[in-house]
């Protein structure tokens, strides 16, 4: 034990980032951070050679990524017929137990493709609502949106155990431009999957962001993630509970500006907030407390 605070521990965790790698490498020593450094690579051959050549340089090493794929979720329980009357294999899956209160689970088939993925062990595969549980402060009555480049990703809770889950995927955004003089019909023909539901296209005349140069400035990510939210809520009340959602936290690894908050607390009526959210430096958290650092 008097060894292990001069040997230098490497962490390192990524993410599949717009088809390419999005990576951080943490390396502690006695307990501390002694180096970080944050990198996006184009490919999983150059993410293999890296991850090869740290093995070699830091034989004690941590490596940790999340399962990206829609094939997962939460229960609100630890009890196995709490899965079947959900109707889910459990010979299927794979079920973690927090708190002895709530459970994630993933596709046994999509963990064991992901890990063949790659030519080295994977320490830790995390579900992708791990983190976000991880960081949340207040689970009561809150909603936690996990906003990433390609999806979307929500935990709703109820007396801090959460029971709505839903991954959605988003295409690239288009960015509109219009200043105060400008028809605000041309709102109406942003492609937003295709379309925009009939309710959103009735109201966009009602919706104005006004930046400090007099433009108005939205996204076609923005309108989106809040056409994703609002069927979300509403799934919500109708098949997971009547409680009240007092609000929406929205954690934000794209910088989506604050449009989206303005957008969703006038289309929503709900309360917003957005957080700069480090989802690398969370997955180093995760890793780290499951050996205890």
């Amino acid at each position: 034990m008097f060894l292990e605070k001069f040997i230098k521990k490497a962490f390192v965790s990524f993410y599949e980032n717009n088809e390419k790698y999005t990576l951080l490498i943490e390396i502690i020593k006695n307990n501390k951070l002694i180096e970080s450094e944050k990198k996006e690579l184009n490919s999983k051959k150059e993410l293999n050679k890296l991850i090869r050549d740290l093995k070699e340089d830091y034989p004690q090493n941590y490596i940790s990524t999340i399962l990206q794929t829609i094939n997962q979720g939460v229960i609100p329980s630890c009890n196995k017929k709490s899965f079947l009357k959900n109707e889910i294999d459990i010979e299927n899956i794979n079920s973690i137990c927090i708190k002895d209160r709530y459970s994630f689970f993933v596709s046994m088939y999509d963990l064991v493709k992901l890990k063949k993925e790659f030519k080295w062990d994977m320490d830790f595969i995390f579900s992708i609502f791990a983190p976000i549980d991880f960081y949340a402060k207040n689970k009561n009555n809150y909603m936690y949106v996990l906003i990433l480049n390609t999806q979307i990703i929500i935990i709703a809770y109820k007396e801090n155990i959460p029971i709505y889950a839903d991954i959605s995927f988003l295409e690239k955004e288009e960015i509109l431009e219009t200043n105060d003089n400008e028809d605000m019909e041309l709102l109406e023909d942003i492609d937003i999957e295709n379309e925009i539901s009939e309710d959103i296209e009735d109201e966009a005349d009602n919706i104005s962001f006004e930046k400090s140069n007099g433009n108005l400035e939205t996204t076609d990510t923005e309108f989106k993630i809040t056409n994703i939210l609002k069927e979300s809520i509403k799934d919500y009340y109708e098949n997971y509970s009547d409680d009240f959602l007092e609000k929406i936290v929205l954690l934000d690894t794209i910088e989506i500006g604050d449009t989206i908050k303005e957008l969703i607390e006038d289309e929503l009526l709900m309360e917003s907030e957005i957080i700069q959210f480090d989802l690398l430096k969370t997955l180093n958290e995760l890793a780290k407390g499951e050996i205890n650092v």
